[in-house]
């Protein structure tokens, strides 16, 4: 028989239940690590919201000017499908800004706030598109149809660019937020 002695085992036992001890704090601080704060929550849901939109809006705009610069029989039934999905693409983005409700951050409320303005300033660009479209005459010819939506085509493109100017304003409101835009997944294209 062996001679065992006790303290020597107790010792890889104690060493054993400390090294186990220390990798599951290892894990449960990893896994504690991974969870987003709240702005960066929040960043995300406006950012993935407003880059949606963004693509179908510049593709419209492009769309636009594309038909424009070559104007056929299509160039206005063309050119009223892209600003309708711009308008709807619209209408879209402002009902889920205005769902987003506010970070549970100190500067919350502001967020939320500018976000809410961005949604109304976009709803009355919708609102001119499609006035403008409505009010086309139905016996123009093709060059006064051109110039009425002439004007639309910057001016959704100007609303990518207003979007995205009030998203990094947005970002650098407060040190929370700012953190959070820039953890944010979705946010990488307004870095």
């Amino acid at each position: 028989m062996r001679n065992r002695h006790p303290i020597a085992c107790d010792d890889r036992r104690v060493r054993l239940g400390i090294a186990l001890l220390a990798l599951a704090l290892s894990f449960a601080a990893a896994g504690c690590g991974g969870n987003s704060s709240e702005a960066e929550k929040w960043a995300n849901s406006v950012c993935s919201t407003v880059s949606d939109w963004q693509g179908t809006i510049e593709q419209a705009a492009q769309d636009v000017q594309t038909e424009l610069q070559s104007p056929s029989l299509s160039t206005v039934g063309a050119i009223e499908t892209q600003i309708q999905s711009a308008v709807t693409a619209t209408q879209k983005l402002s009902t889920d800004l205005k769902a987003i409700g506010a970070p549970d951050i100190d500067s919350g409320s502001q967020a939320k706030q500018q976000v809410d303005a961005l949604a109304s300033q976009l709803q009355s660009a919708v609102t001119i598109a499609k006035n403008t479209i409505d009010a086309l005459p139905k016996d123009a010819n093709l060059n006064e149809l051109a110039q009425k939506l002439l004007p639309l085509a910057p001016a959704i493109q100007s609303l990518a660019t207003s979007t995205s100017n009030t998203v990094k304003a947005i970002e650098t409101s407060s040190d929370e937020l700012k953190e959070g835009f820039k953890k944010a997944d979705a946010c990488k294209p307004y870095r």
